[in-house]
């Protein structure tokens, strides 16, 4: 019963960041699109495809959707960092440290499902090597 909460905040987690890419897909920031030209979209796209593979992934507790969903939004979330990071406006190297800081959270993440993925294989063989 405890791995429910936390699921549902994963869940809602990741499905507010597939929706701030349709918005930034819809409206681009102008500096990113300044600095990136059409490449705003594949940020974009990121955020959407990784919000809603993680999401989906952790709603229905297969770490697939995770493990392929965060280096999505690791790596657009790190973009969006040092585009804004590159303006040198106070506000904006603020909101891009938050940036980074997530970007590191979701490549963290990542790296945490891989440890897992490799250990669960890791006892299926042992397991199987224990029957036969």
């Amino acid at each position: 019963m405890v791995a429910r909460p936390r699921r549902w905040s994963r869940v809602l987690g990741y499905a507010s960041v597939a929706a701030a890419g349709v918005g930034a897909a819809i409206v681009p920031d102008p500096r990113v699109a300044d600095a990136t030209g059409p490449l705003v979209y594949l940020w974009a796209g990121f955020l959407i495809a990784g919000g809603i593979l993680a999401g989906v992934g952790s709603l229905t507790d297969r770490w697939l959707g995770e493990a392929l969903g965060c280096p999505l939004l690791s790596t657009s979330l790190a973009a969006y960092a040092v585009i804004l990071f590159a303006t040198g406006r106070a506000a904006a190297v603020i909101g891009s440290l938050f940036l980074a800081g997530m970007a590191f959270l979701m490549w963290a993440r990542a790296r945490d499902i891989e440890l897992l993925r490799r250990e669960a294989t890791r006892a299926v063989r042992v397991r199987s090597a224990e029957g036969t």
